[in-house]
C-alpha cells in the first residue's frame, strides 16, 4: 500500500493571492502584492474602505475556477503519485466555492482521481502521512507529518516543522524518504538472506 500525501489547495497548487489582490487593488485603486500579505488577518493589511469587505471576493463562485497554477505544482504533484498515494485537502470557504475548486482540481490535477479531493475546514480528519499546507493551524490535530509550504503570509511562522519554499525541494524531499527506505530494506534483505 502507497503511502499517503495530503495537499492543501489554495496557495499550495493554487495560485489565489493574486486572484484576489488583482480583484481588490482594481476595486480598491491599491497596488498590494503578494509579499505584502504577511499576515493571516488579511483585513488589516486593506485600506480601512475595504477591511472585512476583502473577504467577500470568495463567495463569487468564478473566483476559483481561473486561479493560475503555482509553479511547478503538476509536474511535481504529478511525479509524487508515482509512488504516493495524493490527496487534495483544501477549506471551501462556503457552499458556493465546492464545485468551482471541484473544476479547477479536475482541469488541471485530473490525474489525482476525484474520489481523493477532501472538502473540510478540520483538515485532521485527513488519515494521511503528511499534510503540505500553507496554514500552520491546519496542523492542529493532523496526526501525521506536517509540512509548510512557505507563502509570504507564513513567513514569521517559527514552529517546530519542516518548511519547503519550492515544489523542487518538496520532490527532493519524498526522493531522499524513498531512497532511504530502499536501501533499508536492502540492508535487511542482506542481513536476513
Amino acid at each position: 500500500m502507497k503511502k499517503r500525501i495530503g495537499i492543501d489547495v489554495d496557495q499550495c497548487i493554487a495560485d489565489i493571492m493574486s486572484e484576489w489582490l488583482r480583484r481588490y487593488n482594481n476595486d480598491y485603486n491599491d497596488n498590494l502584492t503578494p509579499n505584502d500579505i504577511t499576515e493571516w488577518d488579511f483585513h488589516n493589511l486593506v485600506k480601512p474602505e475595504c477591511g472585512e469587505k476583502i473577504y467577500t471576493y470568495l463567495d463569487d463562485p468564478d473566483f476559483f475556477r481561473n486561479l493560475a497554477v503555482i509553479d511547478d505544482s503538476q509536474e511535481a504533484v504529478y511525479e509524487l503519485s508515482k509512488n504516493y498515494e495524493i490527496f487534495f485537502i483544501t477549506a471551501p470557504y462556503n457552499p458556493n466555492s465546492v464545485l468551482p475548486k471541484y473544476e479547477w482540481l479536475k482541469k488541471y490535477f485530473g490525474f489525482v482521481p476525484e474520489s481523493n479531493y477532501v472538502f473540510a475546514r478540520n483538515k485532521s480528519i485527513a488519515n494521511t502521512d503528511w499534510l503540505i499546507d500553507d496554514n500552520p493551524e491546519n496542523f492542529i490535530g493532523f496526526t501525521g507529518e506536517p509540512l509548510l509550504y512557505t507563502a509570504p503570509h507564513n513567513k514569521s511562522y517559527k514552529g517546530e516543522v519542516l518548511r519547503f519554499d519550492n515544489w523542487h525541494e518538496i520532490v527532493f524531499y519524498f526522493e531522499w524518504i524513498r531512497n532511504a527506505q530502499e536501501e533499508l530494506h536492502s540492508e535487511r534483505q542482506k542481513q536476513v538472506g
